[in-house]
């Protein structure tokens, strides 16, 4: 009979813990500026604190697709700049926004806010920092735009309060949506003068 000895599995240290945490250092606004920002340099970046997954979570991500991978970057602790945008429904629109943004702003962050995990390996692949809905975090976005179609929710105005909530109120908020509600069909300039072709009931909103 051989005798066998089990020493147990060495502990994994996680980051952040209590034993190293970031502070984030101070960001200087100025109000009586003409175009009011946030001037900070990149190193000064505050972190934004995301649930970790449970092991619940995991299986259930891997499950609907999501690769592992897909499952720590959509976990680890990000940071929030200056020039950071927020994505809320990054689809066909959403990441070419994504891309033009990166081009203006070559150091930003981008984040991209789904309903599912279905394809978070996808906006991985082109440098989009997937999201659930619902997702918590500690600090707010300069820069939030709104792509998600009302097909995929049962409560749309709901959505857009939610997406809102996630804006500092410092850059810009932008809501996207069809321009049906206009009678623009040459292919033409259309803007928010352009004459509008009742099809429906509009709604207003504050938030």
């Amino acid at each position: 009979m051989v005798a066998v000895s089990l020493a147990p599995a060495p502990k994994v240290p996680k980051f952040p813990s209590s034993t190293s945490p970031i502070s984030p250092r101070k960001v200087h606004v100025f109000p009586n500026s003409p175009n009011p920002r946030i001037l900070r340099p990149k190193e000064e970046r505050a972190f934004v604190s995301m649930p970790p997954l449970s092991s619940s979570s995991s299986s259930s991500s891997t499950a609907l697709g999501m690769s592992n991978s897909a499952e720590l970057k959509a976990a680890f602790p990000s940071v929030v700049g200056s020039n950071d945008l927020l994505i809320v429904g990054p689809g066909v629109l959403g990441r070419i926004v994504a891309e033009k943004w990166r081009q203006d702003h070559p150091d930003c962050q981008i984040y991209g806010q789904t309903m599912t995990s279905d394809h978070h390996d996808e906006l991985i692949e082109v440098g989009i920092n997937p999201c659930l809905r619902g997702t918590k975090t500690d600090n707010q976005f300069p820069y939030v735009i709104f792509c998600a179609p009302p097909s995929r929710t049962a409560d749309y105005p709901g959505d857009i309060r939610l997406a809102a909530s996630n804006w500092s109120g410092e850059g810009s908020f932008l809501f996207t949506s069809s321009t049906s509600v206009y009678d623009c069909s040459n292919n033409g300039l259309c803007n928010e003068d352009s004459p509008f072709q009742l099809v429906g009931i509009l709604v207003s909103m504050s938030f």
